[in-house]
């Protein structure tokens, strides 16, 4: 059965593929609409299940800077299936090679960048913070290559800077077996993800980015932990 879900999504990848060029000229709102539905539906073709743990509710009155463990390449379906707020996601350039990737991060407007490049880091941060002033939310992996397991990398301090910059809120999210993808979806298990305690920008700000950096890094870790 697993082989044939499988099979459908030879199927179900090229449909999202076109509309990833359908809605590309549509208010962002509907185009995130359109992929969060996508990401809705490979999930429920597999009957997986998802968890998810609020520890406070999302604010709307401000942009929110969404910080995320990256554990697999399947972990920006699993945010947008559980994400109603509208958001782009910061990420590496070469995603833009991959196909399917690449079209779907034109029509989302993801921010990518060079990590080899200062200008193009530099760049990133600078657009970052632009976007989140005009009020946009983001999603950026700080440990900058991917944890497979229980045990997060060090998180780069200067992924945050963009909300210092723009006043943002600071939302953590916990991804803790996003990295056994292709055995939950088997087995039509479970994915675990914890949205935890927002941090506002008045309440952050005297730690400077090295002290948030720690702080998310403890707190996140301890997530992860614990589960």
């Amino acid at each position: 059965m697993y082989i044939l879900r499988s099979l459908y999504l030879l199927w179900l990848i090229p449909r999202s593929w076109i509309d990833a060029f359908l809605v590309r000229n549509k208010p962002f709102a509907l185009r995130y609409a359109c992929m969060k539905k996508w990401s809705e539906k490979l999930l429920s073709h597999y009957r997986v299940i998802l968890d998810v743990q609020f520890q406070e509710q999302l604010p709307k009155e401000q942009p929110i800077l969404f910080v995320c463990n990256h554990q697999s390449e399947f972990d920006m379906l699993l945010q947008m299936a559980v994400i109603d707020q509208p958001f782009t996601f910061i990420s590496k350039k070469e995603n833009e090679k991959v196909p399917y990737v690449g079209s779907w991060s034109k029509t989302l407007e993801v921010i990518l960048f060079d990590r080899e490049d200062r200008g193009s880091a530099i760049h990133m941060l600078r657009e970052a913070a632009r976007r989140l002033k005009a009020k946009d939310n983001l999603l950026i992996f700080p440990e900058g290559t991917r944890s497979k397991g229980g045990v997060m990398h060090p998180m780069q301090a200067g992924s945050i800077q963009p909300a210092f910059m723009a006043k943002a809120c600071i939302v953590p999210i916990v991804l803790q077996n996003s990295y056994d993808y292709r055995n939950v979806m088997k087995h039509k298990g479970t994915f675990h993800i914890h949205i935890l305690k927002p941090l506002y920008y008045d309440d952050y700000k005297p730690l400077k980015t090295d002290g948030v950096i720690a702080l998310l890094q403890e707190t996140m870790q301890r997530v992860l932990d614990e589960a």
